[in-house]
């Protein structure tokens, strides 16, 4: 139940209400082509202004009041006949017309009609007149309505759009979240593998010197393949039925094969690539994904002429630049990847930042990553 702070009047309705029926008033005390006033006609004179501060809420109750109280003074010939009350209907038929849905607007115009028609001492020509108010009221009244109609639908319409929008971006993600998860998964398998030889090929030469740490090596080589077995088993929840074949799990020593393939295809690449120093395998992922990211984005755009890949270390970051000389990015990736939504939670799995968007004459993607993998716990949110 809607609380009285709620249905009060707002100030425009106040103000317009006391304005009528100052209006209404004045007129009945002052005017000389009205009888003299009575308390009967002052209450009758009063309501249909003060009314109009309700008429937004409840149109239909207060035409029904308003013809109650017009229907009353002829019934006790204290007919107030004031302009107040004239527009005290306009702006009802008014509010009416614009907040009702069909056939409220025709219902409530029969009714002033009526009405008018059986108060009216004057003859024909003011009732059409008075009519012509009314219907100029209703009017207005139906088109404020047709516009607040077509701007709820294009409300309605905008709220999908980004509802939809939300919802591509979140399946965007959870997209770019398995393939990232199956691609680690080759990087994990391969050095959980190296540990597991590492340990069995050390177990026999520790029998010699020390059995206990012999025994310590037995487990840490049992419980690798422990664990290559389970990743083999997480890789096949992993990847769906329809899933493409991936290649090998790249990294920044194939970035000049990258560079040449889009040189092959047309583009001029200038690249300057210094790394020194280990680089986390999921770092190195990472950053060859924007690379490929950057140059198939401008490939994508017959304005753009030249690119410019820049990868170096500065402390213990490592910095992907790709730059180009025009062209916009593209929503779409390889494979049917999900485009800088996918690559930007590429970055923030790895710890890292990415800054993509117009720079000059082109457009720049630039992603900071830190040497060694610093990963963030896996969120329920999107970028």
């Amino acid at each position: 139940m809607a609380t009285w702070p709620a249905l009060r009047p707002t100030r425009a309705e106040s103000v317009l209400a006391v304005a009528l029926l100052c209006l209404s008033l004045a007129e009945l005390f002052w005017s000389d082509e009205l009888p003299p006033p009575t308390p009967l006609k002052v209450v009758l004179a009063s309501v249909p202004p003060l009314l109009v501060a309700y008429s937004r809420r409840w149109p239909a109750q207060v035409a029904l009041t308003l013809a109650a109280d017009m229907l009353l003074a002829a019934a006790t010939g204290a007919v107030p006949g004031t302009l107040g009350v004239g527009f005290a209907w306009m702006a009802t038929l008014f509010a009416i017309a614009a907040w009702l849905p069909r056939p409220w607007p025709w219902l409530a115009a029969l009714l002033v009609a009526g009405t008018i028609q059986d108060l009216s001492t004057d003859g024909y020509n003011n009732v059409i007149v008075d009519w012509a108010f009314l219907a100029f009221a209703a009017t207005a009244g139906r088109i404020v309505h047709r516009r607040s109609v077509r701007t709820e639908a294009m409300t309605t319409r905008l709220r999908l759009a980004d509802q939809d929008r939300d919802a591509r971006t979140r399946e965007a993600v959870t997209r770019e979240r398995a393939v990232i998860a199956r691609e680690l998964h080759d990087i994990v398998a391969h050095s959980v593998s190296l540990m597991v030889v590492q340990a069995g090929t050390a177990r026999p030469l520790a029998e010699r010197v020390d059995a206990e740490l012999a025994g310590v090596l037995s487990t840490i080589e049992h419980s690798g393949r422990e664990a290559l077995s389970e990743l083999r088993r997480l890789l096949g929840v992993l990847r769906a039925d329809d899933d493409p074949d991936y290649d090998p799990v790249p990294d920044l020593s194939r970035l000049d094969e990258l560079i040449d393939g889009f040189r092959s295809a047309g583009l001029d690449v200038r690249a300057e690539i210094e790394v020194t120093g280990r680089v986390a395998p999921g770092v190195a992922l990472c950053a060859y994904r924007v690379a490929q990211e950057g140059l198939t984005n401008a490939l994508r755009h017959a304005e753009t002429s030249a690119v410019d890949v820049t990868v170096a270390v500065e402390g213990r970051t490592l910095t992907v630049r790709v730059q180009d000389d025009g062209g916009t990015p593209s929503g779409a990736t390889l494979g049917g990847g999900s485009g800088l939504i996918g690559l930007r939670e590429r970055v923030l799995l790895c710890g890292g930042h990415l800054v993509s968007g117009p720079s000059g004459s082109g457009y720049l993607l630039e992603a900071t990553l830190p040497m060694i993998d610093q990963a963030l716990p896996a969120q329920g949110g999107h970028p």
